[in-house]
């Protein structure tokens, strides 16, 4: 049976596979026109199964964000036949009414990176896609309903600014964030999330709190008007990660029942239809081109 989900792990990804949180079987790095992707791992889940990939490496935290090879991740995920894809990773809160340890479901992302491919198409115009809804409303229901039967503490929303990293962030870009709405802060959603509305493919976010934003001074969090001890923030981002494997579970059945809520795969129906692009999408590059035919008229 092909795996059509397909999970993207963030910073403590390869620690679960290490210490085999999944009963997984290992397919390796897939070779793609934009160059090898991290090794892809199958898994077993009590309803199927689905493909996991670790962001920065099997073995530990081999690659930064600013060096994924985001397009060849998302392309062998859709060549092994995903058509949903789950993104979860850490973040840090700029606003301090997020909880450390708790889980939020993006719902809009602010795009601050500045040197990574930004799409499949390099060079032509068929990244020209509405941006809206950002993130997948069916997979987003579906991890919304399964953190509400795990019993989880989650934000159903929030705003997540992505920048380029390897760095954090300085208190006045901290600010500077904050002031145009953005409510966390992360490496990894962009560009993904584009990539995957190019290959017309449903894409969500998981995140995690594990820390907050830089605020440029030593003074602790408070929560419920408490400090709150380094020990008990390591303690909940821990435990965040730990329950990813037993979510993964539950959100393969809870998506199974899921109503179909999106047009995700209807994204490049518009240069298909016209002729610019072809049915079959491998036949959209050459070594990362698309092959575009001199007799197509654009829409």
């Amino acid at each position: 049976m092909t795996a059509t989900l397909a999970c993207i792990g963030g910073r403590d990804a390869y620690n679960l596979l290490h210490e085999g949180a999944f009963v997984a079987e290992r397919l390796g790095p897939q070779t793609t026109p934009f160059g090898s992707s991290q090794p892809i791992y199958r898994c077993r889940a009590r309803s199927g199964e689905f493909l996991f990939l670790s962001r920065h490496g099997e073995l530990g935290y081999e690659r930064t964000p600013s060096f994924v090879n985001y397009r060849a991740n998302v392309y062998a995920l859709k060549d092994l036949g995903t058509r949903s894809m789950i993104s979860w990773s850490e973040t840090r809160a700029i606003s301090h009414n997020f909880k450390i340890g708790q889980y939020v479901v993006v719902d809009d992302v602010v795009d601050e990176t500045v040197a990574r491919p930004q799409t499949l198409f390099q060079d032509q115009g068929f990244g020209h896609l509405r941006q809206w809804p950002v993130f997948c409303p069916s997979l987003r229901k579906a991890l919304s309903d399964t953190l509400t039967a795990e019993k989880c503490e989650f934000a159903g929303g929030g705003v997540y600014v992505c920048v380029e990293g390897p760095r954090h962030e300085t208190p006045a870009e901290t600010r500077k964030y904050a002031s145009f709405g953005g409510e966390l802060l992360g490496q990894a959603l962009a560009p993904e999330v584009f990539l995957a509305k190019e290959l017309q493919m449903c894409y969500a976010s998981l995140c995690y709190v594990g820390r907050y934003a830089e605020d440029g001074t030593n003074y602790r969090p408070f929560e419920d008007g408490r400090v709150l001890p380094e020990q008990v923030e390591r303690q909940r981002a821990m435990a965040a990660v730990e329950r990813m494997p037993r979510l993964l579970e539950r959100f393969c059945e809870v998506l199974e029942h899921t109503p179909g809520l999106c047009q995700c795969k209807n994204t490049m129906t518009p240069y298909v239809t016209s002729g610019l692009l072809g049915e079959d999408w491998r036949t959209w590059f050459d070594q990362g081109q698309p092959a575009e035919r001199p007799d197509a008229k654009r829409p």
